[in-house]
């Protein structure tokens, strides 16, 4: 075999394993449709709520990618297209919704992904005569006493029958009163908390008043040995 001949076959092989190469990874290249989007980092299932907050992402437009929070009424306010109903939607629902209203005036094919950074309609604030007041996020079938629990329970003036749960607002607002003691006793049935739910434990006057009366007793005892 002379030079140039060993340099034509070397030629023809390069140029096939370039095609061949690029026929594989045009195989391997995911398929874009219009309106398309990357999936959000969130679970499949998770449906999006009031006070939710959102990281909307337009790929490769930084100035239509921001943070956003669900406002009230259940949308969220985006650059060139305004408002986008969210609530119900999932991450991967609503990431479609954003870019079917982009492609359709403003952008080709545009990828967007939208995840959640805190899931506030999964929350309940615990407040009362309980070891750690504060919002706790809750799964579906939650309970009461469950949502006690994560509050770490109640305090040494609680007073277990008297446990408020808090819905709605306004004219919606509605109070509901349950025994705990009964609960846990199997004597009544656990409800179900929901979504922004506030659960009040109150105070048991008897005890408050031992409390109370045993703290000035103490300060007393200090000032006067």
């Amino acid at each position: 075999m002379n030079v140039w001949h060993a340099l034509g076959v070397a030629l023809v092989l390069c140029v096939g394993g370039t095609a061949h190469a690029d026929q594989l990874a045009a195989t391997q290249a995911p398929s874009r449709t219009p309106g398309s989007s990357v999936a959000a980092v969130a679970p499949d299932d998770y449906h999006i709520g009031v006070k939710d907050t959102l990281v909307i992402v337009v790929f490769d437009v930084p100035s239509l990618s921001e943070t956003v929070q669900v406002d009230n009424t259940g949308f969220v306010n985006m650059p060139l297209i305004g408002q986008v109903a969210a609530t119900g939607r999932t991450p991967n629902q609503l990431s479609r919704d954003i870019a079917t209203a982009l492609n359709a005036k403003y952008m080709k094919d545009p990828i967007v992904t939208v995840s959640v950074k805190d899931a506030a309609s999964k929350k309940v604030t615990v407040d009362g005569e309980v070891t750690q007041p504060g919002m706790y996020e809750i799964t579906p079938g939650t309970t009461l006493s469950q949502a006690v629990a994560m509050a770490k329970g109640p305090d040494q003036v609680a007073d277990a029958h008297h446990v408020s749960i808090v819905r709605g607002a306004g004219q919606a607002r509605t109070v509901s009163v349950y025994d705990l003691e009964d609960i846990r006793d199997g004597k009544a049935v656990d409800p179900q908390v929901e979504a922004n739910d506030t659960i009040v434990v109150d105070s048991s006057g008897s005890r408050k008043f031992v409390r109370d009366f045993g703290s000035i007793f103490s300060v007393l005892g200090w000032a006067h040995p």
